[in-house]
């Protein structure tokens, strides 16, 4: 009972939440709301807020790259549309601007606490299970956004979660809608099926000449040969050519000398500190003296944990009493890594620090270092990286001369010659692609490209993978053409028999159907087909034993009367047609529920009421505060 419940929940208020978030993260990217500037074009208005073009393309691109990048890596760009892609990011545009109007209407605000929370819990920015600063400033800037444009955009989430959950959490059930839902949900039904399965009509199809060159030329596009191709070309891979590149003993003493100077002991530390940022309500003057007042107080004995907690202004690590974490050098900016590594003893407190961040003061806590390895210890590791990067080069100098060779010569003989290549074969495949490496939708274009198709060049060199580019040519090539009766009868036959059968299936269904409804008794019209009925009393809704479809249309069929029968067909995936009977229904009690049943039941209650509310607050948010959408927009 536990799971039909959470399986009906799924679809209902939680996932309209969802919906009514469109995520800053993995749709509009760091930065979205920030990026814009007024004299962009405007493709629609949210009261007296406008959605820009600049927006709007934005938006599309970034759905478009993580749709592809879901998708996989051999799938046709141009199987998206932009049109459905732009009308779809505009739609939740307009949605996100209603609802931020709403919750700003409605007073909701969300605390630079609740922010901070937020923030140190998301599994983007955290690494071995704790928050990391140094991979917060990473993740923001590698995305183009700074921490102050991305609190901003989460606090536009926060308060749309805020906004959802408050109209949801408003809903209530009474105990007789409680009730009614377990007798829905918990109800069973006694019922039957007849199956007529197509595999057993086809001995009844009648099949001859005539009949199946009529099928053929009603279903010619069924029997249309694709153009398709053979190709011949040559693969270079640097994985081939890693065992030939020499490392001397001079390069490897070399590359273990530089390691050693970048060594230094690797020393790490651990520090934790506290920020004071300046901005517009404080100077850097005053960050100064705040500073200072603080160093003085933890001079004094004060409790340096403590006062990050109430005073820095670094989220990530204020909850953490102003931990870091252990570091080594070129993890902080200039001026930090300076005051951290010129504190001598653990627990120092440098003087105040400017950066481009604000004022700190940093605490050393621990310091770690270690010996370095011996050159014999680190000499199949060196071996390793030395091969890849002489590897690397070659490669990179080998498809240039590939692309070099295969625009200037007419086939691919003088390439594989000159660069030791093998020749190879593939195909043939049409421009759906073919198989393996041939599945690649690079390979694919260019096979059937106008410069290698038509006038029969060598194509460039196409990387196929990290190391790995293709070169290749059209060998032979088969044009699109319809194919003769004779070449395909077999197939046309295999064809006509499997939708003949079908038919006859059909027929038969819809007969039997007709005798029951007109009165016959199930047993006659299961003799009449030599078939035998399926019976499930007490069928609920969650019973896999019974096929999906059989079981959907037992429980969609009305209550039959005390003396009748309620009668109804549906078709099967594989073709088969199903005759339902259902005989009995009796409704569930909610008596039979455990507590933790009738709770989830009753979320379900509320989520659907949830759903209709929130629907309502959406309608009415836009006709009060209008939406204008231009056309063309999208």
């Amino acid at each position: 009972m536990l799971q039909q419940i959470r399986d009906h929940s799924r679809g209902v208020f939680g996932w309209i939440i969802l919906g009514a978030i469109v995520v800053v993260l993995t749709l509009f990217g760091f930065g979205a709301f920030t990026a814009f500037v007024s004299s962009e074009p405007t493709v629609a208005k949210v009261g007296k807020a406008e959605i820009t073009r600049g927006e709007l393309e934005q938006g599309i691109d970034r759905q478009r790259r993580q749709m592809l990048a879901q998708m996989g890596p051999d799938v046709d760009p141009d199987l998206l549309d932009d049109d459905l892609l732009g009308d779809r990011v505009l739609a939740n545009l307009v949605q996100r601007r209603l609802l931020l109007e709403g919750a700003r209407t409605a007073g909701m605000v969300v605390s630079e606490r609740e922010i901070d929370r937020t923030i140190v819990a998301m599994e983007e920015f955290r690494s071995e299970g704790r928050f990391d600063p140094d991979r917060f400033r990473f993740v923001l800037g590698s995305a183009g956004m700074t921490p102050p444009g991305f609190r901003r955009a989460l606090a536009e989430d926060l308060l749309i979660e805020q906004l959802a959950g408050g109209l949801g959490e408003t809903s209530f059930t009474t105990r007789r809608e409680l009730e009614d839902m377990a007798a829905l949900l918990l109800q069973e039904r006694d019922a039957a099926w007849l199956r007529f399965d197509p595999e057993g009509f086809r001995e009844q199809v009648e099949v001859d000449d005539a009949r199946l060159r009529d099928f053929y030329e009603r279903h010619l596009d069924d029997y249309f040969a694709e153009e398709q191709v053979v190709v011949r070309y040559v693969m270079l891979e640097r994985d081939a050519i890693i065992d030939d590149v020499e490392v001397t003993e001079a390069a490897l003493r070399g590359a273990y000398e530089r390691e050693m100077e970048a060594f230094e002991g690797q020393e790490r530390r651990r520090a934790s500190h506290i920020l004071i940022s300046i901005n517009d309500a404080r100077s850097e003057a005053e960050a100064l003296i705040k500073a200072q007042e603080l160093r003085e107080r933890i001079m004094e004995g004060e409790d340096f944990a403590e006062l990050a907690r109430q005073h820095s202004d670094d989220p990530g690590s204020a909850l953490d009493g102003g931990d870091l974490g252990m570091a080594g050098r070129d993890t902080f900016v200039p001026p930090f890594e300076r005051a951290l590594f010129d504190l001598d003893n653990t627990g120092d407190v440098s003087e105040p620090v400017r950066t481009q961040f604000g004022v700190h003061l940093i605490r050393l806590e621990e310091v770690a270092s270690s010996e370095p390895p011996t050159f014999e210890r680190r000499r199949p590791s060196l071996l390793a990286r030395l091969k890849e990067e002489g590897a690397r080069a070659r490669f990179s100098e080998l498809r240039q001369e590939l692309d070099t060779l295969a625009f200037e010569t007419p086939d691919l003989q003088e390439p594989a010659e000159i660069l030791g290549l093998e020749i190879r074969e593939a195909g043939p495949f049409t421009r759906a692609g073919g198989e393996g490496l041939f599945a690649n939708r690079d390979l694919v274009r260019a096979a059937f490209s106008s410069e290698v198709l038509e006038e029969g060049y060598n194509s460039s060199a196409i990387e196929v993978g990290d190391g790995v580019v293709v070169v290749l040519r059209v060998d032979e090539r088969e044009r699109a053409r319809q194919r003769d009766y004779d070449e395909v009868a077999e197939e046309v036959r295999t064809d006509y028999v499997a939708v003949e059968s079908r038919r006859l299936a059909r027929e038969a269904a819809e007969t039997a159907l007709t005798r029951l409804q007109e009165g016959a008794r199930t047993t006659t019209v299961a003799g009449l087909y030599g078939l035998d009925w399926q019976r499930q009393d007490g069928l609920t809704r969650n019973d896999v034993s019974v096929p999906g479809r059989v079981r959907e249309q037992a429980f969609a069929l009305p209550h039959p009367s005390l003396e009748d029968r309620s009668i109804g067909s549906v078709a099967l995936a594989d073709g088969s047609q199903v005759v339902v009977v259902v005989t009995d229904v009796r409704a569930g009690d909610s008596a039979t529920l455990g507590r933790d049943e009738l709770e989830q039941l009753r979320n379900l209650l509320r989520n659907n009421l949830g759903e209709q509310e929130f629907e309502s607050y959406r309608q009415a948010l836009r006709r009060d505060l209008g939406v204008t959408i231009q056309r063309g927009s999208s």
